[in-house]
C-alpha cells in the first residue's frame, strides 16, 4: 500500500541444532509429503529474506508483507499487538500471521504464486466459515492473483504456504494447473481433525527450523561446505511445502473441497466499501441497507455470520480506521480528518476512537511523528 511500516519490537526464536524437521508420528495427510522426491537439477537457491518482528500498530503490521499488498482494519477494542514470521524461499513463501483483535484483511493474492492457508487458530465466535471465506476447520486454497477480503476474530493465528507456479506445472497436469490459476474465491480443503493437527505441527516445526537456518551464529562467516549443508536443508524443506500443496489440491480433486463465501460475505464487503465511499460516509445502518436495497434484518445476520459482531459496530470501526490511516499519512488537521469519515461531533469521535484503539488520535499522530523521526 506503500506506506512506510515501523518494527516495534523483536521477538528472535531461539537457535538449535537440527537442521533437519523431524517427522511427527502418524502425519496422516502430510506422510506422503514427507517422502517427497521433487528432482530439479537446475534450481538455483537464492538468499532467503526472513523476518521475526512484532508490530503495535495495525497498519504497520498489514505494509510488513513484502510484495502481498493488503489493509487491515482493526475491528475489537484495544491496544493491537501482531507478530510476523515470514520466510522466503527461491520457489516457496512461508509465513505466519499472529492477531491479538479482530481484524478485517482486504488484500490482493499475489500472481505467479499458488496460496494456501492452515489455521493455526481462527475461532468460529458466532460466525460461518463459508459466510467469512476462511475455514477455521480445514485448510483454505486461496483464490489465485486476487482481491480477497475476510474478517478474523480475535487472537486468530495462521500459516500461509505460497509456491511458485512454475514449481507446479511440473507436477500437476495443464488442466489442473489451469483451474488453479482461474479460481477466483477460496476453496476449503477437508481434514480430518487429527491430520489438521498433524499438519498445523509439521508447518510450525518447518517454519521454525527455516528461521533458526538463517539465525544461525555462524550465517555470515560460513564455509562453503556449511552454506552447501544449509542450502540442502533449505531445499529438502521447500520440497517438502510443494509437496503439501500438491496433495492438498489433489485432494480437492476428489471433492474433498467446497466454495466458500455467499451472499452475506458479498453484503459485509460491499457495506465496507459504501461508508468509506464520499457518498456514505456519514451513513447509517438504515442508509446502509437502503443503498443496498436488503432489510435491516438481512444486513445483521450477514454482520453476525462475517464479522461476529453488528453492522453499527463493525462499519464505526471501518470509518475510524480510515480516520487512523489518515492521521497517519497526512498533516491534516485532526477536526477535518474526522469529519473526512462522517464524525462532526469532536467529544463522540475522540471517545469511540480511544475506544478501539486505547489512544487518542492525538496520541497517534504523535507516535507517528516520533517514529518518522
Amino acid at each position: 500500500m506503500g506506506r512506510a511500516h515501523h518494527a516495534v519490537g523483536h521477538d528472535p526464536t531461539g537457535t538449535g541444532r537440527d537442521l533437519e524437521p523431524r517427522q511427527p508420528a502418524g502425519l496422516g495427510i502430510a506422510s506422503s509429503l514427507l517422502s517427497f522426491s521433487y528432482r530439479s537439477r537446475n534450481m538455483q537457491l537464492s538468499s532467503p529474506r526472513i523476518e521475526n518482528v512484532c508490530y503495535q500498530e495495525v497498519n504497520s503490521f498489514a505494509d510488513s508483507l513484502c510484495a502481498w499488498p493488503q489493509e487491515y482494519d482493526q475491528v475489537s477494542c484495544g491496544r493491537f499487538e501482531g507478530h510476523l514470521q515470514d520466510v522466503e524461499l527461491a520457489e516457496v513463501r512461508l509465513f505466519r500471521e499472529t492477531m491479538n483483535l479482530s481484524v478485517a484483511q482486504h488484500t490482493h493474492t499475489p500472481a505467479g504464486r499458488i496460496s494456501v492457508l492452515i489455521p493455526l487458530r481462527i475461532e468460529n465466535n458466532g460466525t460461518s466459515d463459508q459466510a467469512r471465506c476462511i475455514s477455521g476447520k480445514g485448510v483454505t486454497l486461496l483464490p489465485y492473483n486476487s482481491d480477497f477480503f475476510f474478517v478474523g476474530p480475535d487472537n486468530t493465528d495462521y500459516i500461509v504456504v505460497s509456491v511458485e507456479q512454475q514449481q507446479l506445472q511440473a507436477l500437476l497436469s495443464d488442466d489442473d494447473l489451469t483451474d488453479l490459476l482461474q479460481a477466483q474465491r477460496s476453496f476449503e480443503v477437508r481434514v480430518k481433525p487429527d491430520d489438521l493437527r498433524q499438519l498445523q505441527r509439521h508447518c510450525r516445526l518447518l517454519l521454525d527450523n527455516l528461521l533458526r537456518l538463517q539465525q544461525q551464529p555462524t550465517r555470515h562467516g560460513e564455509t562453503s561446505e556449511q552454506a552447501l549443508i544449509r542450502q540442502t536443508a533449505e531445499r529438502q524443506m521447500s520440497h517438502q511445502l510443494i509437496g503439501l500443496v500438491v496433495e492438498l489440491f489433489a485432494r480437492s480433486l476428489k471433492r474433498d473441497s467446497r466454495p466458500l463465501g455467499n451472499q452475506h460475505h458479498f453484503l459485509v464487503r460491499q457495506s465496507h466499501e459504501f461508508v468509506l465511499s464520499e457518498a456514505g460516509s456519514n451513513a447509517s445502518v438504515l442508509e446502509v441497507c437502503k443503498h443496498l436495497n436488503v432489510p435491516q434484518r438481512t444486513l445483521s445476520y450477514s454482520f453476525e455470520k462475517v464479522a461476529g459482531c453488528s453492522p453499527a459496530q463493525y462499519l464505526r470501526a471501518a470509518r475510524l480506521n480510515g480516520v487512523r490511516r489518515e492521521l497517519i499519512s497526512s498533516d491534516l488537521p485532526i477536526g477535518a480528518v474526522a469529519a473526512n469519515y462522517g464524525f462532526f461531533h469532536p467529544g463522540y469521535f475522540g471517545q469511540e476512537y480511544r475506544r478501539l484503539f486505547g489512544e487518542t488520535p492525538s496520541q497517534t499522530r504523535q507516535s507517528c511523528l516520533r517514529q518518522a523521526f
